[in-house]
């Protein structure tokens, strides 16, 4: 049976936050899932699906692609492209298969729908902000450890370094994301090495090869 992944998530400290701010997070959610829905720079399809109190839900026919997908969710609500606030969100991702699949997620179900909300609920006991869960414990142990590490740099960016993750994660080149925010190609850059790119970007290609392969390997 094809596998999938399924992303759930929640925005940290949403009690802190006033009825306009949550006014403005629900429609730049709205933006972010539509644009990640249509066909754009990553040639995706993924429905998600946001319910009240700042959580949500992806469904991606492309697991190998789960973490991009993440980091562009956690880069943007963290990016100057939002508000500025640095926001910032859990999200368990859960590879498997999907028994039944809904036009509404919240009523779909699934080997990837259990795996998603089991690991956000586990991570509400530890500071992790992403980790997977999937039947293939071996996988889980390697990316998972990779994802403690990574958690190090991403909880350290700023919201200019923030702005270039997301724009980078899309795909851009620094000559695009020059053009796009207005500064220099030698500050993308600094920018670029500060928010440790060559590291994310090493990661989710990692990522990306050992899902692929045991997807494969089945």
């Amino acid at each position: 049976m094809k596998v999938f992944a399924v992303l759930t998530g929640d925005i940290l400290d949403m009690s802190k936050l006033s009825i306009p701010e949550r006014k403005v997070l629900m429609k730049n959610l709205d933006y972010l899932f539509t644009r990640l829905e249509a066909k754009n720079e990553l040639q995706l399809k993924i429905p998600f699906e946001v319910f009240r109190g700042g959580s949500f839900q992806g469904l991606l026919d492309t697991p190998a692609e789960a973490l991009r997908v993440t980091l562009l969710i956690r880069s943007y609500l963290k990016s100057e492209f939002y508000s500025g606030q640095n926001l910032d969100v859990r999200i368990g991702i859960g590879l498997g298969t999907v028994a039944y699949k809904s036009p509404k997620l919240s009523e779909s179900d699934g080997e990837a729908f259990h795996y998603s909300g089991r690991v956000l609920e586990s991570m509400k006991k530890h500071p992790s902000r992403i980790e997977i869960q999937s039947s293939w414990s071996e996988l889980d142990a390697e990316l998972n450890t990779g994802l403690v590490l990574l958690e190090v740099i991403t909880s350290k960016w700023t919201a200019a370094q923030a702005d270039i993750m997301y724009l980078k994660l899309l795909g851009y080149t620094e000559m695009n994301i020059s053009a796009t925010l207005g500064i220099t190609q030698s500050a993308v850059n600094q920018r670029s090495n500060a928010a440790s790119w060559n590291a994310i970007e090493r990661f989710v290609k990692r990522f990306y090869t050992v899902v692929s392969r045991q997807i494969n390997s089945k």
